[in-house]
């Protein structure tokens, strides 16, 4: 019987985070950064018409890095698309349109067409907080506060998300909202070709935040002294899944330049040149910077395997998992 009331109110230990970071974020953060912005009169898409936008500003951190920002724009879409709203992107501060643009539906949104004006618009957050993006409770707890947040009579719900409801339709949803910029497009063929086509070449990513000292993010820094030798346990890491795969290609990703230089010397290693930021925590990079975060998860998409290798310290990322889902890729975990 205990169990029973215990399983019940289960899901409902799950809405305490999400509403707690609402209410503090709108109250110390979204509230008054509105409140600075030049409000004008908000003549939006027509007279009675909400529309529900996801909302990305330098100012929001908590949104994650690219593949955070994708789960929460599909997830919100899908409940969009199910209730038949309008769904638009604003993905500041750089311009999505550089990098994806409208495919079947269209998202977009002029600047002069975003309410700043708290009674005519409700900014609100919807985070994730289990690692597990398969928890049940959590994704119940997620929908539940999502469509609590749709009903809201505003002309505008602006939402600042990371959440994950629709994961089983990734893929269909991200095509539905995207493809490719032509110069995105463009790159994506080149390293295509380099590769020997889609699905002729299989995949790897480490993912060190500032483990190397050389990336801007959270996380631990390891001891000059010891960042060799584990430089060399994780090339070590390379030269073993390459004896199990010795005649495919394999390209490389990560998010330590320092260490993607190290692998110049490996010939079946490909690995895309230019340099890496995390959007949630680098807001003044430059187009061709950004644009690297694009091309590496689009190479990893059409990967015919997608392997992420993790330890204690390296962080496991969602970034090639995600990438795996658009194209339909095996995903596959190595422990070092």
């Amino acid at each position: 019987m205990i169990e029973k009331i215990f399983n019940f109110f289960l899901p409902f230990l799950y809405f305490s985070p999400i509403l707690r970071h609402n209410y503090t974020c709108r109250r110390d953060l979204l509230l008054p950064l509105y409140n600075s912005k030049n409000v004008k009169d908000c003549s939006i898409m027509g007279e009675g018409c909400k529309t529900i936008i996801y909302m990305v500003q330098p100012e929001t951190t908590f949104s994650g890095g690219l593949s955070d920002r994708l789960r929460g724009i599909t997830s919100i879409y899908a409940e969009c698309k199910r209730q038949g709203l309008p769904f638009r992107i604003v993905f500041e501060p750089l311009h999505l349109q550089d990098y994806l643009v409208p495919n079947q539906y269209d998202w977009q949104l002029e600047t002069d067409d975003i309410c700043w004006d708290i009674e005519k618009v409700y900014p609100c957050t919807l985070l994730t907080y289990h690692h597990n993006l398969r928890n049940c409770f959590q994704r119940f707890a997620q929908r539940m506060i999502l469509r609590y947040y749709l009903k809201k009579n505003y002309k505008q719900i602006h939402i600042y998300s990371n959440m994950a409801i629709a994961d089983k339709e990734f893929s269909t949803l991200f095509k539905e909202l995207f493809r490719p910029s032509d110069r995105l497009q463009n790159q994506i063929d080149y390293h295509l070709s380099q590769l020997g086509g889609a699905k002729k070449y299989i995949s790897l990513t480490f993912r060190f935040r500032q483990l190397l000292g050389d990336f801007k993010e959270g996380g631990d820094v390891l001891p000059e002294s010891e960042r060799e030798a584990y430089i060399l346990r994780c090339i070590k890491g390379i030269e073993e899944l390459h004896s199990k795969y010795p005649r495919e290609r394999l390209l490389i990703t990560s998010d330590s330049k320092m260490f993607l230089d190290r692998l110049s010397y490996l010939d079946y290693v490909y690995i895309i040149p230019g340099n890496v930021v995390h959007m949630g925590f680098t807001f003044d990079a430059s187009q061709d910077v950004y644009m690297k975060s694009f091309v590496d998860y689009f190479m990893l998409s059409n990967a015919k395997k997608v392997f992420q290798i993790t330890d204690k310290l390296l962080f496991r990322s969602g970034f090639p998992k995600r990438a795996a889902m658009l194209n339909d890729a095996k995903y596959v975990e190595i422990s070092l």
